[in-house]
């Protein structure tokens, strides 16, 4: 029975962390880093051969407690987090971390067809 009793307050506890770690999704979020999966920041545009560093472009998400988001250009969508997998509006990316002060997220292609997945960092702006 000792037993029993200690694996309920473990699993408890852990759906109790997973919905905290939901709720630090809900907020303002301001890209300031993106680069490909393997940690490349440049690349050579293949028309001109000029480098180029990725960038944000001025990406910024809020998400809202009700599941819907709005993004910096005024696109509203729905939002999704099962497991490690956050779907925005009609994409799907990876969460490889989630603090209150940090999202950081990668292209999810479960078909393996992309030529290149991106890893994108966020900070909480407010």
């Amino acid at each position: 029975m000792r037993n029993l009793t200690i694996i309920i307050i473990t699993f408890l506890a852990s759906c109790i962390n997973l919905q905290d770690n939901s709720n630090d999704l809900i907020g303002k979020w301001e890209c300031y880093h993106k680069e490909l999966e393997d940690g490349t920041t440049k690349s050579v545009d293949a028309f001109s051969e000029e480098e180029f560093e990725y960038s944000c472009d001025g990406i910024t998400i809020e998400l809202n407690s009700d599941f819907t988001g709005i993004d910096n250009t005024g696109i509203k969508f729905k939002y999704q987090k099962k497991d490690s997998i956050l779907t925005l509006g009609n994409r799907s990316y990876v969460i490889e971390e989630l603090t209150k002060k940090q999202l950081v997220i990668r292209n999810y292609d479960p078909k393996g067809i992309n030529i290149s997945n991106f890893r994108t960092k966020f900070k909480k702006t407010d």
